[in-house]
């Protein structure tokens, strides 16, 4: 794909795992009641998403969250960022 922003993190996802495969992903957003419903929304968007931590700040003001993906090719992770940078109060994509 020409000028696919995605592409170099596709080749690195097609180098390192043998898909399908679980996807360990994670990210950190503001404990907010908007990022809680932005999550629950973002959640049902995909099959094969569980939910594995959830943890706290020390200050209570972020929360981390970590999920196993079971992802058929590289753009279903692809795609599980795309979407996940659209949750509302989103602070970081690990």
């Amino acid at each position: 794909m020409k000028n696919d922003p995605y592409e170099n993190f596709r080749e690195l996802l097609n180098k390192t795992y043998m898909f399908p495969a679980t996807y360990i992903h994670k990210f950190i957003g503001k404990n907010s009641s908007i990022f809680q419903q932005s999550v629950q929304e973002f959640e049902q968007k995909f099959i094969g998403l569980k939910r594995t931590g959830q943890n706290t700040s020390a200050s209570n003001a972020h929360l981390a969250l970590t999920y196993e993906f079971l992802a058929g090719t590289a753009d279903d992770v692809i795609l599980l960022t795309q979407e996940t940078a659209k949750i509302n109060d989103l602070i970081y994509i690990l």
